[in-house]
């Protein structure tokens, strides 16, 4: 048997892309043939297992991802299993020299990159590192007493203010040219992870999403060059094409916010149209939100379980009764609010919810309905494309009222008032409900308004009594 020639190894996870990919350029540059791995483990310690509709999204930008690697001369490998003992045996088997990642930023994942790059290192393998998850290292941006933030003007600013210093540009690599030396390994199959189900619900998600690199990269610039004048203005309308629709790329790695962050800075810097300009603003803005879920996950890596604010953990402050029937109805948008169920309806059909309504939604499971955060949360994780757990946490926690920064308890979207404000001619709740709106309303908002605020109260004295 011929041995193996040594080789660089690149293990990619949230950074689906070849361009602005930290790892992959110190492995081309390394000396050594290089092949990528991907690991995709269905039942992972957190409990977290990917959802259906991000499995859908992964599965088609694993593909594009295979496609854009084979154009470079790098082939990869698809293995299926626990993450440390799939990658163990894969160190084991194969002359592997150096191995390349990115860090992810998750409750757990750092203890197994520790494990990892300790058994590779044992097995005299050279492992380098890499932050790419976010702008800045969670553990980067903190208060003066050294405690995490909690509220985001200060720490976008704060965040900001070191993204200046520092600078993006070392993130920013070009395309990869083709390596002189390639791999004669052929990739192996992304069908075996079994990413998609066998009933093929999900082909209606073709006809919104296209993943990969290169259609995140067009969506980018689409979006500066189309929508970002009006940006400001328009985002919070669910009907108009106002926002990036980015946010799986973004998850999948796809794209980087070091890339957008770039881009947006650039385009500000030569910008001389107001509109434009706080649009610019307003959109970075949003990856600083996008920054904050990331902080705060990295300090409260409980958060996707408990309440940031314990107070809302108390039993008072959530209905125990009729429980299941009420989420079955909001999960299925039949809970005859126009706006709530067309924003449910557009969810399930195409695995995205506008962010206005994404906030509507949640206001009314958790305070009408009186149903505790994380049911709705899981629910998203599931039929959110672009699932993530900092992000979903936050959002989730915010809206209820328990997280950092939160709206106050008392601050209650009413759904039909938000129709008349962002939706005022009908034209978001008819495209996804068309005339078949129940018109029995599943609880009277007025009342149950009421009834949140009194267990909230309650609750607070519960805890505080």
């Amino acid at each position: 048997m011929t041995a193996e020639c040594p080789f660089s190894l690149v293990w990619f996870r949230r950074d689906l892309r070849l361009q602005d990919n930290p790892a992959l350029q110190a492995a081309l540059v390394s000396g050594l043939p290089v092949m990528a791995l991907y690991i995709h483990d269905p039942q992972p310690a957190d409990g977290w297992a990917i959802g259906g509709a991000s499995r859908w999204y992964l599965h088609h930008s694993l593909l594009a991802l295979q496609r854009d690697l084979a154009e470079v001369g790098v082939p990869i490998v698809c293995l299926k299993g626990s993450v440390a003992e799939q990658m163990k045996r894969f160190l084991t088997r194969r002359a592997v020299a150096k191995l390349f990642f990115n860090r992810v930023i998750e409750p757990g994942l750092g203890e197994i990159e520790a494990d990892i790059c300790a058994f590779a290192e044992r097995g005299k393998a050279e492992v380098e590192r890499f932050h790419d998850d976010s702008l800045l290292p969670p553990e980067m941006v903190s208060k003066k007493d050294g405690t995490p933030y909690k509220v985001f003007t200060p720490f976008w600013r704060h965040a900001s203010d070191l993204v200046q210093q520092i600078g993006v540009e070392q993130c920013l690599f070009p395309r990869p040219r083709p390596a002189k030396d390639p791999l004669s390994t052929d990739s192996l199959e992304v069908e075996k992870l079994g990413l998609l189900d066998e009933h093929p619900w999900h082909q209606k998600l073709q006809a919104y999403w296209s993943p990969g690199e290169r259609s995140a990269l067009k969506m980018l610039s689409r979006f500066l060059q189309e929508s970002i004048d009006g940006y400001d203005d328009w985002r919070d309308f669910p009907a108009r094409q106002g926002t990036s629709r980015l946010s799986a790329a973004l998850h999948f790695g796809e794209l980087s916010a070091a890339r957008i962050y770039a881009v947006c800075q650039g385009r500000l810097a030569h910008e001389a149209g107001e509109g434009a300009r706080a649009g610019i603003r307003s959109f970075l803005a949003e990856i600083g939100w996008r920054e904050f879920s990331r902080h705060l996950l990295h300090a409260f890596p409980l958060s996707p379980a408990i309440s940031l604010n314990r107070r809302f953990e108390h039993p008072g402050a959530w209905v125990q009764d009729d429980n299941d029937r009420q989420l079955r109805a909001w999960q299925r948008g039949e809970t005859g609010i126009p706006l709530v169920d067309a924003g449910m309806h557009e969810l399930w059909e195409s695995g995205w919810m506008h962010n206005r309504v994404r906030m509507v939604t949640a206001s009314f499971l958790t305070k009408n309905l009186g149903i505790h955060w994380r049911q709705g949360a899981a629910w998203f994780w599931d039929t959110l494309v672009d699932a993530d757990l900092a992000s979903n946490t936050l959002g989730w926690q915010w809206v209820a009222g328990c997280g950092a920064d939160a709206a106050p308890y008392y601050r209650i979207f009413n759904p039909h008032l938000q129709a008349r404000k962002f939706d005022s001619a009908g034209e978001y709740i008819h495209r996804w409900l068309g005339d078949c709106i129940d018109p029995a309303p599943l609880v009277d908002l007025g009342a149950s308004r009421v009834q949140a605020l009194q267990r909230y109260q309650a609750a607070i004295r519960g805890v505080n009594g």
